[in-house]
């Protein structure tokens, strides 16, 4: 079989680069090969345990490709032959291509604690047979813990507190839920929604060991604390799946990713990688970093689609700012670039200011909730660094607009400049909009600074 466009790997980042391609280049064949017949959406995964009624409803189905013109081979890439110009597929022998994108992933990260090969110890695989087993598993525990605190531990913890019979436990090694998104203060609010929900935080704890026989029945600490336990979730991402990389000889990074350069091009001619298996560089640092997100990974994607056959679009991304929101308990929240912890790990001068206000006008309005906004600037250029918002439902555009102005690097008084369109049922008030009022802080702290 030959096709012009070989994608390897079926998630949002081989989906997108599948998409593009065939719309830049609809003269040429793509296909997409996938490992996993019935695959879900990652970023719902979570909610497959009790906020959707079936969890088919979050099946990733092939249906936008085949509407495309895109081929989806069901089918496990064996290994890669660059020189030829073919990969080798468990079922269906080689297929030759012109041009090859490896969107393999993540493998699921399982620690080395004794006891994680116990029955009831699971990992977060993205196959709908796994999670619906995974969710059985779910509903029947009385005693769950969760091994991880970042923003899928605790999407994974708020969800599971639904449960009426659950107890819900998180072990984290670091100080906070989060840590490595926000700063302490969100991390802190963040951790009330859980613990009113009933979840129990372990913070700044190690896990030693899963106990029991063959089935989980507790989980030990570094503390001395013993856990009961009948289910373990290993919530700590991953790593990037590069196999196929590695037997290939293509370059690889320190941190496993397969090395690419602005247009996702691997150090193979032809060869490209998007989405977690490949190198992300940080926008301000350009050090390699370990963000693994969807929409980091679409915009890549987006990047290879159009550039394989020459570059048409030139540098559009330089680096990822690690954009992301999430839902925990009844309030949402979202970042975006650098945090002040990550400006002080980094050597950047900073200058930061919290805001507060209703996210409706008058804040008597039904519905209302209190909208934080904390944006870091730097303190010579004004530069905007990076943004954080915890709030209702309107967080999650409202840091796009904080994205957006990182990469344009907009600064603190084009952003008190800004006009922004506002609606009594929709928006905080114009008057005290709090993107506005946490800039002009900054920009009376630049002023006072002059003087």
């Amino acid at each position: 079989m030959f096709y012009h466009i070989v994608i390897i790997g079926g998630g949002p980042a081989g989906i997108i680069t599948a998409l593009t391609a065939k719309s830049v280049y609809p003269d040429k064949s793509v296909c997409v090969i996938k490992q996993i017949g019935d695959g879900v959406i990652p970023c719902a995964i979570p909610y497959m345990m009790y906020t959707l009624s079936d969890p088919a409803q979050n099946a990733m189905g092939n249906m936008p490709l085949q509407n495309a013109g895109v081929e989806v081979l069901v089918d496990t890439a064996l290994s890669l032959d660059l020189e030829n110009h073919t990969v080798e597929l468990k079922e269906r022998g080689d297929v030759s291509f012109e041009r090859l994108v490896l969107a393999t992933g993540l493998c699921p990260g399982i620690p080395p604690i004794p006891g994680r090969d116990k029955k009831g110890v699971f990992a977060i695989e993205k196959s709908m047979s796994y999670m619906t087993a995974l969710r059985g598993e779910a509903h029947k525990a009385t005693n769950v813990v969760i091994i991880g605190g970042g923003f899928i531990g605790a999407e994974f913890a708020d969800e599971l507190s639904r449960s009426s019979r659950a107890n819900v436990h998180v072990a984290e090694i670091m100080p906070k839920i989060m840590y490595t998104a926000f700063d302490d203060e969100f991390c802190d609010e963040a951790a009330k929604e859980l613990t009113t929900a009933g979840v129990q935080l372990h913070l700044g704890k190690t896990v030693q060991s899963i106990n029991g026989n063959t089935q989980v029945e507790s989980v030990s600490l570094d503390n001395g604390e013993n856990i009961p336990a009948d289910m373990v979730l290993v919530g700590i991402g991953g790593k990037p799946d590069t196999s196929l990389a590695e037997k290939a000889g293509l370059k690889l990074i320190e941190g496993g990713a397969i090395w690419v350069d602005d247009y996702m091009r691997t150090s193979a001619e032809g060869v490209f990688a998007v989405g977690d298996c490949a190198l992300k560089r940080d926008f301000f640092t350009r050090k390699a970093v370990p963000v693994w997100l969807a929409s980091t990974a679409t915009a890549e994607a987006r990047i290879a689609g159009i550039n394989i056959y020459g570059i048409r679009v030139i540098r559009q991304i330089q680096g990822t700012i690690a954009a992301f929101s999430t839902k925990i308990g009844n309030r949402a929240f979202a970042s975006a670039g650098m945090t002040t912890r990550a400006c002080e790990r980094e050597g950047f001068r900073y200058l930061a200011a919290t805001s507060t206000a209703p996210d409706r006008h008058p804040g008597t309005l039904p519905g209302v909730s209190l909208l934080k906004l904390k944006l870091v600037f730097s303190d010579r250029s004004g530069i905007l660094l990076g943004g954080q918002i915890s709030g209702g439902a309107s967080v999650g555009e409202l840091i796009n607009l904080i994205a957006l102005a990182i990469q344009k690097k907009v600064t603190v008084r084009e952003i008190e400049m800004m006009q922004l369109a506002t609606h009594p049922l929709l928006t905080s008030a114009p008057t005290v909009h709090p993107l506005i009022d946490a800039s002009n802080q900054v920009l009376n702290a630049l002023r006072a600074a002059v003087h």
